[in-house]
């Protein structure tokens, strides 16, 4: 496949903000919207616009990149089946990113830790730390799931403390002297960022199987899991 062939479509419907992104390399355009629990009736349709809007067609699509989890259930279940339906009706390959990967991605060039959140509903959130480790991000903990107010339980350096939270909590977390929390702009999940890792991990060829593809749940506390890399090329890696 040529260079200029090589058009990714990424879908994240990890939580209730839904997003799309097309990525060739070069130029990049997305879409972010609200999608509630409506996931299966807009996320369709946004895919056939975000491609209008772009002069293109689903037919020049070569990969699908999608997140992962951790995240709502029913979020998750449909951007998952969407990516494999179309991976599977169209012969395309599949990228898998977790969507705390995501979340940590733009606040890698600052070189502080970074503990990155996704709400789980009930004022609970989940999420892990993020260490730069020869020379590159990788995820040095579990998944935890805590109650939003000890997010910043633990600290022991400088954190950037990113994610999906509202203003209120954000003050909160603010007033810990080891807390970095980012404006708004900067803590909402772009599919961009997904866009950017799973086409890295598609030139890799570290496409995932369709068959076995699974997403991430994390029902009450988290169990351990592995260290997990976070995509090689982010930035400052």
């Amino acid at each position: 496949m040529r260079a200029e062939d090589r058009l990714l479509l990424a879908i994240d419907t990890s939580t209730e903000v839904a997003g799309l992104a097309l990525y060739d390399g070069s130029q990049i355009s997305e879409l972010t919207w609200y999608a509630g629990r409506n996931q299966t009736g807009t996320l369709l349709i946004q895919i056939r616009h975000l491609l209008a809007i772009n002069g293109r067609d689903l037919t020049e699509v070569g990969a699908v990149g999608v997140a992962i989890g951790p995240g709502t259930f029913n979020g998750l279940r449909v951007g998952l089946s969407v990516a494999k339906g179309l991976c599977y009706g169209l012969g395309l390959p599949v990228i898998g990113v977790e969507t705390l990967d995501v979340v940590a991605y733009p606040h890698a060039r600052a070189r502080s830790p970074i503990r990155a959140v996704v709400p789980a509903g009930r004022g609970r959130v989940v999420y892990a730390e993020y260490r730069y480790r020869g020379g590159r991000w990788v995820r040095l903990s579990d998944l935890r799931n805590e109650r939003a107010e000890r997010l910043t339980a633990e600290l022991t350096e400088r954190t950037v403390i990113a994610g999906e939270f509202p203003a209120e909590l954000a003050a909160t977390l603010g007033e810990h002297p080891l807390a970095i929390v980012p404006p708004p702009a900067l803590r909402l999940r772009r599919p961009s960022y997904l866009a950017e890792v799973a086409y890295r991990r598609w030139l890799a060829g570290e496409t995932d199987q369709l068959e076995t593809l699974e997403p991430v749940y994390v029902h009450g506390r988290a169990p351990g899991a592995d260290v997990a890399a976070v995509a090689e090329g982010a930035p400052g890696a």
